[in-house]
């Protein structure tokens, strides 16, 4: 009886070990998801920002190259605001 009761207590600590494993994934996953969500609603303000929100009409030949180009630089500064460290590292890998 003793070596079912520890057979047990083994398979219930391989189905912990699995159980924490896919928490972790689903943890990561959900990170990144969200970081994703912010992104596109930083981008979302940028475009705002500069002029290019849904009330704007349509955009005509380069106006689109200079409406990205705009975005870009605002969506940029914005985000060096939430996460300047990873703006500093860009900037060094840009320097070598």
């Amino acid at each position: 009886m003793d070596n079912g009761h520890e057979h047990d207590a083994e398979h219930e600590e391989i189905d912990a070990t699995e159980l924490l494993s896919e928490l972790g994934a689903d943890a990561r996953t959900q990170i990144f998801l969200s970081m994703r969500q912010q992104n596109l609603e930083l981008l979302e303000i940028a475009a705002r920002v500069a002029g290019y929100g849904s009330d704007h009409g349509p955009l005509k030949g380069d106006e689109s190259e200079k409406a990205m180009r705009t975005i870009w630089k605002l969506y940029s500064e914005f985000y060096s605001w939430i996460d300047p460290e990873e703006i500093e590292e860009d900037e060094e890998e840009d320097d070598e």
